[in-house]
C-alpha cells in the first residue's frame, strides 16, 4: 500500500476558526510498533507534534501547489483557464516519538496561501475559509489509525497568521476548551507524495540595537534576510515590524515592501508580529523579509531566523572586483530568501509568487550554483500543472496566485527551466515529463502570431516584453516574445534529439527561419534593431541576425553609456552576447561600474539583495542575477559540452583590468576550480578537476587535453 493510497479511507476534517485550530487525536498503543509513519498533509499551512515532540524540522508544509478549484470572479484580471489541481502529502518516520499507551497527535493549522484573505493586490485568491487535514498512522504495511471525525480542536495563542501581515499571539487566549471537528469532502484534487525541497531554520543571527526613535527600538540584522525574529519578553504586549530600509531619520522605510498596498482589512500591508504575554514568542506559520525591524514594547532577548528552502550554495566565488563580488553575494542572498515552499518568488515580501519570468531567467544559475534539483523538479510540475489542457497557455506564476507577464520571458518558462534542468544534471526523465507541454504550448504560440511574430497573449491580460528597463521600456514586446519563441524552438530541437525523436527535432529547425525573416522585415533598419535601443541588438546577434561584427558596435555603444539600460531580460541577453563575442572588457566595466544602472550602484545605497529595478522598487528581486553563472562559465571559462557535466571545456576570459579571480563549482561529475592571476600581460591558471570527465583547456590559440587532478597553465 502506497503511502498516498493509505488516505483513502481517511476523513478530511478542520475548522473555520479564524485563528490557529490545534487538531487533536488520542490513541493508545499496546506496544511502539516498528517502522511507524505518520502520513499527513494540511491546508494551508501544518505543522504536526507526537506527544509534545515534532514530527520534522520542515517549515511551511506542505509545499505552495494549486490545491484546488476556486473562484476567479475576484481577480484584477480575467482568467479562462483551467489547472490541474495537486496537493502533496508529507511522510515522517516517527516511532521514537510513540510509546506504549496513550498518544498524542496534535496538528496546528494556519492559513498560508490556501486562506490568504488580507492582500487583495492580484485580487482575491483565497480557496477557501476552512483550513483541514488528512492523516494515518502506518506500521510498514498496518494502517494503524487515520482521521475519522472523532478529533477534537482547540484554539493555540495564535489569533491570526496572515502570510502577508504576520502573526498576532495572545497567550490569554482559552487554550483548554475542545471543539468537534468537522468532517468535510474530500479536495477535489490529486493527491501526491511530496517532491522538493522544504523550508528550514538555516542559520541564525544576532540583530544590533541601533537606537531608539519614536518609542520603538530599531533592530539592524547586517544583512537582508527571509526568516523571522524570536523574542524574549516580560509580560505585557510587543509588536514588531519589518522592512528593508529605513528612511533619513533612522525609522522604518515600509516603501519597498508593500506598504503602498490596503488590505481588506484597511491596513496598509506592513509586516507585523504581535506578542501577548510572557516568555519566548516565534511566528509558527509566517516568514518576513526584512534587515531592519522595530520593537514597540519591553524585550528580554532577541535573535533572527533566518529560513528558506534547505538548498545548500554548491559554488565559491572571489576576485579583485568589488562588483563582481558584490553580484556573487547579493544574487546567492536574493535567491535563497525567494526560495519558498519549493516556489522561486519574485520577492519573498510584497508578492511572494512564483513568477514564471523571474524563474526562468534565473533557473539555469540557480541550478549552476545551489543544490537546487530537486527544488526546481517540484516547481517544474506547478509550471505544468497550471498550463491550460484546452489552450495550452501558461500562467504568468506558478503555482497560479495572478500577476502580469508575456507569452515569450514568463510562458517559454515550460521550456527553459526542464531544459536548464536536463542540462546541468543530464536527466532527460524531466524533459520526457515535460514534452508534451512543450509542444501544446508552442502551438499556443503559433496561434498568437501573426505574420510571423507573437503579438498577442490572452483577451483583457499582459503582454509585456523586456520588463523594469532602466527608462521606460520602449522596446517593442513582439521582438523580445518572438525571440523567446525562436530561442524555445532550437530548444526543442535538441530536447527532441535527446528524447531519440529525431524527425521531430529536425522539424523544429525548420520553424525558426520564417520567425527570424519577421523579426528582420519589421525591426531591422540601417544596420540596428530597432536602432538598438535597450539591447535590442544584444537580442539579434544572440539569434545569428546580425553578423559578428556588430557586437563591437554594440560593444562600443555601451562602453560609451556605461550602465545597463536592459532590462531583467535584456540584461541576461545582452552580458552573454558581448562575452560570447569576446567583448570581457566590456561586460566586466558594466559589471564593475557604479553609475546608476549597475549593480554597485545598489551596493553604494546599502544593498545586500539585488534590487527590482536599477533605482528601486523592492530591494530583494534575484531576477536581474541570472548572468552570476558568466562569473563561471565566461570570466573563469568553466563549460559543460554535454549535459551532466562529463564532458568540459576550461576557457577562460580574464577581463583585463582584473587582476585575481577563483571560483568553484560542484557538478554532478565532482568539484571543479579555477583560479586566475594577471601578472602583466600573462596570466596563470590553476585548475583541479574531479576524476572521470574529459576536459579541454583553451586560450590564446593553446589547447590542452587535461586528465583529473591539478593543473598550472600560463597563458
Amino acid at each position: 500500500m502506497s503511502d498516498i493510497h493509505v488516505l483513502d479511507t481517511a476523513q478530511w476534517i478542520g475548522t473555520d476558526y479564524a485563528g490557529v485550530p490545534v487538531i487533536v487525536r488520542r490513541f493508545s498503543l499496546d506496544a511502539v510498533p516498528g517502522d511507524a509513519a505518520l502520513v499527513i498533509t494540511g491546508l494551508g499551512y501544518f505543522e504536526a507534534e507526537i506527544n509534545g515532540q515534532p514530527v520534522s524540522a520542515d517549515k511551511f508544509q506542505p509545499h505552495v501547489t494549486d490545491y484546488e478549484r476556486r473562484s476567479f470572479s475576484k481577480i484584477t484580471y480575467p482568467c479562462r483557464d483551467t489547472f490541474t489541481h495537486r496537493i502533496y502529502v508529507c511522510r515522517y518516520p516517527v516511532t521514537p516519538l510513540l510509546h506504549a499507551g496513550e498518544n498524542v497527535l496534535a496538528i496546528r493549522l494556519g492559513d498560508g496561501f490556501y486562506r490568504q484573505r488580507e492582500r487583495v493586490a492580484e485580487g482575491d485568491m483565497s480557496y477557501g475559509n476552512i483550513l483541514k487535514t488528512v492523516f494515518a498512522l502506518t506500521s510498514g504495511q498496518n494502517v494503524l489509525l487515520v482521521s475519522d471525525g472523532s478529533e477534537v480542536w482547540r484554539k493555540t495563542e495564535i489569533v491570526r497568521s496572515a502570510l502577508f501581515l504576520g502573526e498576532i499571539h495572545d497567550r490569554n487566549t482559552d487554550t483548554v476548551t475542545e471543539y468537534p471537528v468537522t468532517p468535510l469532502p474530500a479536495p477535489d484534487a490529486i493527491l501526491s507524495e511530496q517532491i522538493g525541497t522544504p523550508d528550514r531554520v538555516i542559520r541564525r543571527i544576532r540583530p544590533t540595537l541601533l537606537g531608539t526613535v519614536g518609542g520603538r527600538k530599531i533592530f539592524d540584522v547586517g544583512e537582508n534576510i527571509s526568516g523571522i525574529v524570536r523574542l524574549t519578553k516580560p509580560d505585557g504586549t510587543a509588536v514588531l515590524r519589518f522592512a528593508e530600509e529605513l528612511t533619513p531619520d533612522g525609522a522604518l522605510d515600509f516603501s519597498t515592501t508593500g506598504a503602498d498596498y490596503t488590505c481588506t482589512s484597511g491596513v496598509p500591508q506592513i509586516m507585523t508580529d504581535t506578542f501577548i504575554g510572557t516568555g519566548t514568542f516565534e511566528p509558527r506559520f509566517v516568514w518576513h523579509a526584512f534587515r531592519y525591524f522595530d520593537v514597540e514594547g519591553e524585550l528580554s532577548d532577541c535573535e533572527v531566523l533566518v529560513i528558506h528552502a534547505d538548498t545548500p550554495v554548491t559554488a565559491s566565488f572571489s576576485s579583485s572586483s568589488e562588483g563582481l563580488n558584490f553580484l556573487f553575494d547579493a544574487y546567492l542572498r536574493a535567491q535563497l530568501d525567494n526560495m519558498h515552499g519549493s516556489i522561486p518568488s519574485d520577492c519573498p515580501h510584497r508578492e511572494r509568487l512564483g513568477y514564471t519570468g523571474d524563474g526562468q531567467n534565473c533557473a539555469a544559475a540557480a541550478l549552476m550554483l545551489l543544490d537546487s534539483g530537486e527544488f526546481y523538479r517540484k516547481w517544474i510540475i506547478d509550471i505544468l500543472d497550471c498550463q491550460s489542457p484546452d489552450t495550452g497557455h501558461i500562467q504568468h506564476t506558478a503555482p497560479f496566485q495572478g500577476g502580469g507577464g508575456g507569452p515569450g520571458g514568463w510562458g517559454c518558462a515550460v521550456v527553459i527551466v526542464p531544459y536548464e534542468y536536463y542540462r546541468q544534471t543530464g536527466d532527460t526523465s524531466v524533459l520526457a515529463a515535460c514534452y508534451p507541454a512543450m509542444k501544446k504550448w508552442i502551438g499556443y504560440l503559433h496561434d498568437h502570431s501573426e505574420g510571423g511574430l507573437v503579438v498577442r497573449e490572452e483577451d483583457g491580460g499582459w503582454c509585456l516584453g523586456d520588463w523594469c528597463t532602466y527608462d521606460p521600456c520602449v522596446l517593442p514586446e513582439p521582438l523580445v516574445n518572438t525571440y523567446f519563441f525562436i530561442r524555445s524552438l532550437r530548444m526543442m530541437e535538441e530536447i527532441a534529439a535527446a528524447l531519440g525523436y529525431t524527425a521531430e527535432a529536425a522539424a523544429w529547425r525548420t520553424q525558426t527561419e520564417p520567425l527570424c525573416d519577421a523579426l528582420r522585415k519589421t525591426y531591422f533598419a540601417d544596420g540596428h534593431f530597432c536602432g538598438g535601443i535597450q539591447g535590442a541588438d544584444a537580442y539579434a546577434l544572440d539569434l545569428g541576425l546580425l553578423p559578428d561584427a556588430a557586437a563591437d558596435t554594440l560593444a562600443a555603444n555601451y562602453d560609451a553609456l556605461g550602465h545597463f539600460d536592459t532590462g531583467f531580460l535584456g540584461t541576461d541577453v545582452l552580458l552573454r552576447v558581448l562575452l560570447e563575442h569576446g567583448h570581457t572588457d566590456t561586460a566586466f566595466r558594466l559589471l564593475d561600474g557604479e553609475n546608476c544602472g549597475t549593480f554597485l550602484y545598489m551596493k553604494r545605497h546599502g544593498a545586500t539583495t539585488l534590487w527590482e529595478a536599477w533605482n528601486g522598487g523592492s530591494h530583494n528581486h534575484p531576477m536581474f542575477g541570472a548572468p552570476t553563472r558568466y562569473l563561471f562559465t565566461y570570466f573563469l571559462g568553466i563549460q559543460s559540452r554535454t549535459p551532466g557535466w562529463s564532458d568540459i571545456v576550461i576557457a577562460p576570459q580574464m577581463p583585463t583590468a582584473l587582476s585575481d579571480i577563483s571560483g568553484t563549482l560542484r557538478t554532478p561529475c565532482g568539484d571543479i576550480g579555477v583560479s586566475l592571476h594577471r601578472d602583466g600581460d600573462t596570466v596563470c591558471a590553476k585548475i583541479t578537476l574531479p576524476a572521470g570527465v574529459s576536459a579541454q583547456f583553451i586560450a590564446n590559440q593553446k589547447i590542452i587535453a587535461l586528465c583529473d587532478g591539478e593543473h598550472e597553465i600560463i597563458f
